[in-house]
Protein backbone atom coordinates (compact mmCIF):
# COMPACT_ATOMS: atom_id res chain seq x y z
CA UNK A 1 0.00 0.00 0.00
CA UNK A 2 1.43 3.28 -0.92
CA UNK A 3 0.52 6.04 1.70
CA UNK A 4 -0.22 9.54 1.74
CA UNK A 5 -2.55 12.59 2.84
CA UNK A 6 -5.53 14.73 2.02
CA UNK A 7 -2.93 18.16 0.84
CA UNK A 8 -3.83 22.26 1.15
CA UNK A 9 -3.56 23.67 -2.12
CA UNK A 10 -3.10 27.40 -0.50
CA UNK A 11 -0.30 28.64 -2.27
CA UNK A 12 -0.45 26.37 -5.70
CA UNK A 13 0.38 23.02 -7.04
CA UNK A 14 4.26 23.61 -6.37
CA UNK A 15 3.86 24.20 -2.89
CA UNK A 16 1.87 21.40 -2.05
CA UNK A 17 4.19 18.84 -3.94
CA UNK A 18 7.37 20.26 -1.89
CA UNK A 19 4.95 19.82 1.38
CA UNK A 20 3.71 16.45 -0.18
CA UNK A 21 7.80 15.27 -0.27
CA UNK A 22 8.97 16.50 3.37
CA UNK A 23 6.13 14.48 4.57
CA UNK A 24 7.51 11.48 2.76
CA UNK A 25 3.95 10.96 0.88
CA UNK A 26 3.95 8.42 -1.64
CA UNK A 27 0.50 9.25 -2.37
CA UNK A 28 -1.73 12.31 -2.41
CA UNK A 29 -5.09 13.46 -2.53
CA UNK A 30 -6.25 17.47 -3.01
CA UNK A 31 -9.19 19.05 -4.02
CA UNK A 32 -8.68 21.20 -7.21
CA UNK A 33 -11.35 24.15 -6.06
CA UNK A 34 -12.59 25.65 -2.90
CA UNK A 35 -14.92 22.62 -1.69
CA UNK A 36 -17.01 25.92 0.23
CA UNK A 37 -18.27 26.76 -3.51
CA UNK A 38 -18.07 29.13 -6.40
CA UNK A 39 -16.29 28.96 -9.53
CA UNK A 40 -12.92 27.28 -9.86
CA UNK A 41 -9.80 29.50 -9.71
CA UNK A 42 -8.02 28.71 -13.29
CA UNK A 43 -4.99 26.22 -13.32
CA UNK A 44 -1.33 27.97 -13.59
CA UNK A 45 0.33 25.97 -16.62
CA UNK A 46 3.53 26.73 -15.24
CA UNK A 47 2.79 25.75 -11.19
CA UNK A 48 1.47 22.28 -12.86
CA UNK A 49 3.92 21.64 -15.06
CA UNK A 50 6.57 22.47 -11.86
CA UNK A 51 4.23 19.90 -9.54
CA UNK A 52 3.63 17.10 -12.16
CA UNK A 53 8.18 17.36 -12.46
CA UNK A 54 8.37 16.98 -8.54
CA UNK A 55 6.12 14.13 -8.22
CA UNK A 56 7.73 12.36 -10.79
CA UNK A 57 10.93 13.01 -9.32
CA UNK A 58 10.04 11.35 -5.95
CA UNK A 59 7.72 8.79 -7.80
CA UNK A 60 4.74 10.27 -5.83
CA UNK A 61 1.47 8.60 -7.31
CA UNK A 62 -1.19 7.98 -8.25
CA UNK A 63 -2.79 11.81 -7.38
CA UNK A 64 -6.54 11.55 -6.50
CA UNK A 65 -8.89 14.54 -6.59
CA UNK A 66 -11.81 14.88 -4.00
CA UNK A 67 -14.60 16.49 -5.45
CA UNK A 68 -16.96 18.93 -3.35
CA UNK A 69 -18.88 17.91 -0.80
CA UNK A 70 -21.57 19.69 -1.27
CA UNK A 71 -22.32 18.16 -4.24
CA UNK A 72 -25.60 15.46 -4.35
CA UNK A 73 -25.82 13.83 -7.62
CA UNK A 74 -29.29 12.35 -6.05
CA UNK A 75 -31.03 15.63 -5.25
CA UNK A 76 -34.84 15.97 -6.43
CA UNK A 77 -34.03 19.68 -7.47
CA UNK A 78 -33.14 19.76 -10.71
CA UNK A 79 -30.93 23.42 -10.53
CA UNK A 80 -29.03 21.40 -7.20
CA UNK A 81 -28.41 18.39 -9.57
CA UNK A 82 -27.41 19.91 -12.98
CA UNK A 83 -25.04 21.95 -10.79
CA UNK A 84 -23.61 18.82 -9.35
CA UNK A 85 -23.27 17.04 -12.63
CA UNK A 86 -21.60 20.39 -13.96
CA UNK A 87 -19.27 21.00 -11.11
CA UNK A 88 -18.25 17.31 -11.09
CA UNK A 89 -17.53 17.15 -15.07
CA UNK A 90 -15.42 20.04 -14.47
CA UNK A 91 -13.34 18.95 -11.78
CA UNK A 92 -12.46 15.55 -13.74
CA UNK A 93 -11.46 17.72 -16.76
CA UNK A 94 -9.56 19.48 -13.86
CA UNK A 95 -7.85 16.43 -12.80
CA UNK A 96 -6.50 15.62 -16.00
CA UNK A 97 -4.84 18.86 -16.48
CA UNK A 98 -3.50 17.93 -12.95
CA UNK A 99 -2.30 14.60 -14.12
CA UNK A 100 -4.73 12.93 -11.83
CA UNK A 101 -5.68 9.24 -12.05
CA UNK A 102 -8.96 9.44 -10.20
CA UNK A 103 -11.54 11.85 -8.85
CA UNK A 104 -13.52 10.74 -5.62
CA UNK A 105 -17.39 12.14 -5.08
CA UNK A 106 -19.60 11.15 -2.08
CA UNK A 107 -23.10 9.94 -4.09
CA UNK A 108 -25.28 12.27 -2.50
CA UNK A 109 -28.96 11.88 -0.44
CA UNK A 110 -32.28 11.46 -0.72
CA UNK A 111 -34.89 14.08 -0.40
CA UNK A 112 -37.04 14.28 2.68
CA UNK A 113 -39.82 12.93 1.49
CA UNK A 114 -38.65 10.08 -0.22
CA UNK A 115 -38.90 6.71 2.00
CA UNK A 116 -36.03 4.70 0.27
CA UNK A 117 -33.29 5.31 -1.70
CA UNK A 118 -35.10 4.01 -4.95
CA UNK A 119 -35.63 7.11 -6.76
CA UNK A 120 -33.01 8.91 -5.60
CA UNK A 121 -30.50 6.13 -6.89
CA UNK A 122 -32.28 6.40 -10.16
CA UNK A 123 -31.25 10.29 -10.22
CA UNK A 124 -28.09 9.27 -9.01
CA UNK A 125 -27.83 7.32 -12.18
CA UNK A 126 -28.74 9.83 -14.34
CA UNK A 127 -26.57 12.35 -13.01
CA UNK A 128 -23.38 10.00 -13.38
CA UNK A 129 -24.41 8.92 -17.07
CA UNK A 130 -24.56 12.58 -17.73
CA UNK A 131 -21.31 13.69 -16.39
CA UNK A 132 -19.73 10.65 -18.23
CA UNK A 133 -21.16 12.51 -21.71
CA UNK A 134 -19.81 15.63 -20.91
CA UNK A 135 -16.14 14.40 -20.15
CA UNK A 136 -14.35 11.46 -21.53
CA UNK A 137 -11.70 11.24 -20.98
CA UNK A 138 -8.77 8.80 -19.01
CA UNK A 139 -9.66 9.83 -15.74
CA UNK A 140 -11.74 7.50 -13.65
CA UNK A 141 -14.44 8.58 -11.42
CA UNK A 142 -14.59 7.03 -7.93
CA UNK A 143 -17.67 6.51 -5.76
CA UNK A 144 -17.10 6.58 -2.09
CA UNK A 145 -18.97 4.28 0.61
CA UNK A 146 -20.68 6.43 3.55
CA UNK A 147 -21.86 5.86 7.21
CA UNK A 148 -25.09 6.76 6.55
CA UNK A 149 -25.68 9.92 8.34
CA UNK A 150 -29.30 10.69 7.91
CA UNK A 151 -30.48 9.92 4.00
CA UNK A 152 -27.27 9.49 2.48
CA UNK A 153 -26.96 6.91 0.12
CA UNK A 154 -23.97 4.30 -0.63
CA UNK A 155 -23.34 3.43 2.57
CA UNK A 156 -24.57 -0.52 2.28
CA UNK A 157 -22.09 -2.61 0.32
CA UNK A 158 -25.34 -3.86 -1.52
CA UNK A 159 -26.18 -0.38 -2.83
CA UNK A 160 -23.29 0.34 -3.81
CA UNK A 161 -22.29 -2.05 -5.53
CA UNK A 162 -25.60 -2.10 -7.88
CA UNK A 163 -24.82 1.65 -8.29
CA UNK A 164 -21.29 1.05 -9.39
CA UNK A 165 -21.91 -2.12 -11.92
CA UNK A 166 -24.48 0.20 -13.95
CA UNK A 167 -21.16 1.46 -15.43
CA UNK A 168 -18.01 0.73 -17.30
CA UNK A 169 -15.42 -0.62 -15.14
CA UNK A 170 -12.85 1.54 -16.91
CA UNK A 171 -15.03 4.48 -16.28
CA UNK A 172 -16.59 4.61 -12.75
CA UNK A 173 -15.04 2.22 -9.92
CA UNK A 174 -14.99 2.99 -5.90
CA UNK A 175 -13.01 4.33 -3.16
CA UNK A 176 -13.90 2.77 0.57
CA UNK A 177 -13.57 4.84 3.59
CA UNK A 178 -12.46 3.09 6.37
CA UNK A 179 -14.28 5.21 8.96
CA UNK A 180 -17.45 5.83 6.98
CA UNK A 181 -18.02 1.95 6.84
CA UNK A 182 -17.33 1.29 11.11
CA UNK A 183 -19.99 4.38 10.73
CA UNK A 184 -22.17 2.14 9.64
CA UNK A 185 -21.52 -1.40 11.48
CA UNK A 186 -18.86 -2.82 9.44
CA UNK A 187 -16.64 -3.87 12.30
CA UNK A 188 -13.17 -3.13 11.29
CA UNK A 189 -11.35 -3.05 14.90
CA UNK A 190 -11.34 -6.93 14.54
CA UNK A 191 -8.57 -8.79 12.52
CA UNK A 192 -11.24 -11.69 11.85
CA UNK A 193 -13.76 -9.20 10.95
CA UNK A 194 -11.90 -7.56 8.57
CA UNK A 195 -11.29 -11.22 6.73
CA UNK A 196 -14.89 -11.40 6.38
CA UNK A 197 -15.47 -7.92 5.85
CA UNK A 198 -13.23 -7.38 2.71
CA UNK A 199 -14.76 -10.64 0.72
CA UNK A 200 -18.05 -9.34 0.82
CA UNK A 201 -16.79 -5.96 -0.39
CA UNK A 202 -15.87 -8.16 -3.31
CA UNK A 203 -19.09 -10.26 -3.43
CA UNK A 204 -21.45 -7.45 -3.46
CA UNK A 205 -19.31 -4.19 -4.48
CA UNK A 206 -15.75 -5.80 -6.43
CA UNK A 207 -12.35 -5.23 -5.43
CA UNK A 208 -10.94 -4.67 -9.15
CA UNK A 209 -13.87 -1.78 -8.93
CA UNK A 210 -11.86 -0.30 -5.90
CA UNK A 211 -8.97 1.80 -6.69
CA UNK A 212 -8.53 3.78 -3.42
CA UNK A 213 -9.09 3.12 0.00
CA UNK A 214 -9.28 6.58 2.56
CA UNK A 215 -7.68 5.18 5.90
CA UNK A 216 -9.36 7.43 8.34
CA UNK A 217 -10.02 6.41 12.00
CA UNK A 218 -13.56 6.89 13.71
CA UNK A 219 -14.44 9.29 16.74
CA UNK A 220 -17.46 7.09 17.24
CA UNK A 221 -18.35 3.72 18.20
CA UNK A 222 -19.45 1.45 15.59
CA UNK A 223 -22.94 1.79 13.96
CA UNK A 224 -22.85 5.52 15.14
CA UNK A 225 -23.60 6.46 11.50
CA UNK A 226 -21.84 9.39 12.30
CA UNK A 227 -18.79 10.31 9.87
CA UNK A 228 -15.93 12.01 12.46
CA UNK A 229 -12.44 10.93 11.56
CA UNK A 230 -10.11 10.47 14.37
CA UNK A 231 -6.25 9.75 14.29
CA UNK A 232 -4.57 6.01 13.16
CA UNK A 233 -5.26 3.66 16.25
CA UNK A 234 -7.28 6.41 18.36
CA UNK A 235 -10.39 5.75 17.11
CA UNK A 236 -12.85 2.99 17.13
CA UNK A 237 -10.89 1.22 14.76
CA UNK A 238 -7.43 1.49 16.64
CA UNK A 239 -4.33 0.06 16.03
CA UNK A 240 -5.05 -4.18 15.46
CA UNK A 241 -7.91 -3.44 12.79
CA UNK A 242 -5.35 -0.82 10.78
CA UNK A 243 -2.80 -3.50 11.14
CA UNK A 244 -5.42 -6.23 9.65
CA UNK A 245 -6.90 -3.61 6.69
CA UNK A 246 -3.31 -2.61 5.67
CA UNK A 247 -1.85 -6.13 5.19
CA UNK A 248 -5.09 -7.46 3.74
CA UNK A 249 -3.63 -9.52 0.82
CA UNK A 250 -6.26 -8.80 -1.63
CA UNK A 251 -4.92 -5.36 -1.89
CA UNK A 252 -1.97 -4.87 -4.06
CA UNK A 253 1.06 -2.98 -2.93
CA UNK A 254 0.20 -0.10 -5.19
CA UNK A 255 -3.07 0.17 -3.49
CA UNK A 256 -3.37 4.07 -2.51
CA UNK A 257 -4.04 4.71 1.51
CA UNK A 258 -5.30 8.11 1.60
CA UNK A 259 -5.53 10.20 5.09
CA UNK A 260 -8.20 12.21 5.68
CA UNK A 261 -7.20 12.47 9.97
CA UNK A 262 -7.21 15.85 11.65
CA UNK A 263 -5.04 18.30 11.36
CA UNK A 264 -5.18 19.48 15.29
CA UNK A 265 -1.26 19.46 15.58
CA UNK A 266 1.64 20.88 13.29
CA UNK A 267 2.84 17.14 13.44
CA UNK A 268 -0.28 15.31 12.76
CA UNK A 269 0.10 14.51 9.43
CA UNK A 270 3.40 13.35 9.57
CA UNK A 271 2.62 11.54 12.80
CA UNK A 272 -0.36 9.58 11.37
CA UNK A 273 2.18 8.59 8.11
CA UNK A 274 4.71 7.63 10.63
CA UNK A 275 1.74 5.02 12.23
CA UNK A 276 0.79 3.52 9.33
CA UNK A 277 4.27 2.90 7.78
CA UNK A 278 5.01 0.59 11.00
CA UNK A 279 2.16 -1.24 10.36
CA UNK A 280 2.66 -2.09 7.17
CA UNK A 281 4.12 -5.34 6.33
CA UNK A 282 3.20 -6.43 9.70
CA UNK A 283 1.54 -10.06 10.77
CA UNK A 284 -1.75 -9.08 11.86
CA UNK A 285 -4.07 -11.99 14.42
CA UNK A 286 -6.61 -12.49 12.00
CA UNK A 287 -4.09 -15.29 10.29
CA UNK A 288 -2.91 -13.49 6.80
CA UNK A 289 0.15 -11.76 6.26
CA UNK A 290 1.25 -8.37 4.24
Amino acid sequence: MRFGVHMSISGGMEKMARAAIELGCETVQIFSRSPRGGKARPLDPRDVARMKQLFQEHDIGPLVIHAPYYLNLASADEDKRSYSIEVLAEDLTRAEILGADFVVTHIGHRDRDESDGSQALRRVIDSINEVLGRYSGPVKLLLENTAGQGRELGSHFEELGKLVHMFPRDRVGTCFDTSHAFGRGYDLSDPEAVDRIFPAYDRLVGLDTLEVIHLNDSKHPLGSRKDRHAHIGQGGIGLEGFRAIINYPGFGPDMPGIMETPTDTPTADADNLATVRALRNMQYDGGQEG
